[in-house]
């Protein structure tokens, strides 16, 4: 959707000049962030509307295989992309979108995920935060720099290591018929890992394709029975693990069905499996598995963080399956 302009390394000069940037030419499009430090890999968007801030999203993955990724939205968002943007290792680009319509539809996807306040945010981290040039940015600031940043990376891997211990999946009570599909809405996977247990519990078996390391999983699922998958690219010694190949998904779904009469069958990150591939190469993905589904004694459950689909890509999915709610 946007035509990529110059990659920088990140710095306080270097964010205070992209900053100042963006509001001489009123850039609409966006500021990208990356940066991968110690094996920790972070994603930051700020979306522009003529130079005007109105939307943020930020994802942090952490090194190692006892935590799950964690996703901020708005001013939080903000916060950890600019303060990222400041770290020397940091990869900062700027996206100009020529297609406003495509940018207007994107920012009211996101609705609930505009901040009114993050011009003045931003404006506050641009004053406390980018001093001139002729203040100096020496070592010893680069110290602090670092410091700061490692405390932010603390911060993260301990929210996602309490949230990786946190799952009580043992009260979900929903009634499934079986040959039918069901799009789970939810904010975290926890629901639908939910309700995937409850249907072991009746004697089904069990196949999960999770973007949560099994390891983490079997805390909550202790002596559970189920086939668990690690949906990554990463190579696991110790786990069995899928690529986000919609190919090879589907050849292990039809080789777990084929062994099992009646079961349940649980993908719980079709974002990533969008983002991996494209909408319309899941969508086909989809009704392909809908459809093997409706010829057996089994049940499937997609989960979905709502706002990460349009209004448009909802209502295309709830035709095809049907609607369950976080509750």
């Amino acid at each position: 959707m946007g035509e990529k302009g110059e990659e920088k390394k990140g710095g306080q000069a270097t964010l205070r000049e992209v900053l100042d940037t963006i509001k001489r030419i009123g850039l609409t499009g966006y500021l990208r962030t990356t940066l991968a430090l110690e094996g920790d890999v972070s994603n930051g968007v700020l979306v522009f509307d003529q130079g005007v801030p109105t939307m943020a999203l930020y994802s942090f993955k952490p090194a190692g295989n006892n935590s799950v990724e964690m996703m901020y939205r708005g001013e939080r968002a903000a916060e950890f992309t600019l303060g990222d943007s400041i770290f020397p290792d940091t990869s900062i680009s700027l996206m100009r979108v020529t297609d406003r319509d495509a940018l207007s539809a994107l920012i009211e996807d996101y609705r609930q995920d505009r901040a009114p306040d993050l011009t003045d945010f931003i404006m506050h981290f641009y004053r406390d935060n980018l001093r001139a040039e002729s203040v100096g940015e020496g070592a010893e600031e680069g110290a602090s720099i670092l410091e700061l940043k490692q405390a932010i990376m603390k911060y993260h891997r301990e929210k996602s290591l309490e949230l990786g211990g946190k799952r009580d999946l043992r009260d979900v009570e929903l009634e499934l018929d079986e040959g039918e599909s069901y799009l789970v809405e939810e904010q975290s996977r926890d629901f639908s890992h939910g309700i995937f247990m409850a249907y072991i519990g009746k004697g089904y078996s069990g196949l999960a394709i999770s973007r949560t390391n099994p390891r983490i999983l079997r805390r909550s699922y202790e002596e559970v029975e189920a086939e668990l998958i690690w949906l990554t690219d990463h190579e696991s010694e110790a786990e069995r693990t899928i690529p986000p190949s919609l190919e090879k998904i589907v050849v292990v779904l039809e080789e777990f069905m084929a062994r099992n009469d009646r079961c349940i069958v649980l993908i719980d990150d079709l974002q990533y499996l969008i983002s991996s591939n494209s909408f319309e190469g899941a969508l086909r993905f989809i009704r392909s598995l809908v459809d093997r589904i409706s010829e057996r004694s089994a049940l499937f459950l997609l989960s979905i963080d709502p706002a990460s689909l349009s209004q448009q890509e909802r209502s295309i999915l709830e035709r095809e399956m049907r609607l369950v709610r976080e509750r």
